[in-house]
């Protein structure tokens, strides 16, 4: 068991249905002193939300040898009573912090991500596009049987996990810097929960997730938080996408 301190909240995706039945999310949090990125499974759903500040009590999973890679201490057993492994402080991350904190992490290019079997990165992106790709016919909720731990749903007896969605969001994208990759335009999908909400309580108006985004917005400064995946640890997805109005244009 380790016991990790001064976390805070930069990411996380949307909810997944474990072999078991339970929906989690998938945390990636930094570290405050080192400025580590890691990342924390499975946690229930409405436990962490983006920029809280939290300590967790954590295990390896020895199936899961990403790098920075934990998994909640007894998840299973004491799924109800997480909070005995995860204490979330009642402050948030500061606002006028949360920018600096990203720059402070510091950027990367995908090729020395894989190159160097990162398992995360902050990349500066040149946005190429942004896309949705029809997966099912519709939209569809799942019922629900152990939420009533649950905070802070909008909906507390269902949740759409993320295969279930009508559409899956990509964007296609260049990295600012030397990325050595042969194609240096990158398309990659996003988890991030935010363009999941966006689309469950915005049906019939997807399309409007681009804007939402900020993606192609010139007051806006947009970073890509990407990791990889489980079983292709060469492959990165698009965990959060950051986002910050520029100085100049703040009121």
């Amino acid at each position: 068991m380790v016991l990790l301190k001064n976390l805070i909240v930069i990411g996380q995706g949307a909810p997944n249905q474990l072999k078991d039945g339970r929906q989690s999310v998938c945390v990636c949090a930094c570290k405050l002193d080192s400025k580590e990125l890691i990342r924390i499974y499975p946690v229930p759903i409405g436990w962490l939300r983006k920029w809280d500040i939290f300590d967790a009590e954590v295990e390896k999973n020895p199936r899961d040898h990403r790098e920075n890679t934990w998994k909640i201490k007894n998840s299973k057993q004491d799924w109800k009573k997480i909070y005995k492994w995860i204490d979330r402080k009642e402050e948030k991350y500061p606002d006028k912090n949360k920018e600096g904190l990203i720059k402070s992490i510091g950027f990367s290019v995908l090729s020395d991500l894989i190159d160097n079997k990162k398992s995360f990165g902050i990349i500066k992106p040149k946005i190429e596009n942004f896309e949705l790709e029809q997966k099912n016919k519709s939209t569809s909720k799942q019922l629900t049987l152990n939420f009533g731990d649950e905070q802070d749903l909008d909906e507390p007896f269902t949740i759409i996990n993320q295969k279930d969605y009508k559409f899956k969001p990509y964007v296609a994208y260049k990295c600012a810097g030397n990325c050595k990759c042969k194609k240096k335009v990158h398309r990659q999908s996003i988890s991030e929960w935010g363009c999941y909400e966006f689309m469950r309580k915005n049906p019939g108006k997807e399309e409007q997730l681009k804007d939402n985004l900020r993606l192609f917005d010139p007051e806006w400064n947009v970073y890509l938080l990407v990791g990889n995946i489980h079983k292709a640890p060469q492959t990165y997805i698009i965990i959060d996408i950051l986002r910050f109005k520029k100085k100049e244009f703040k009121k």
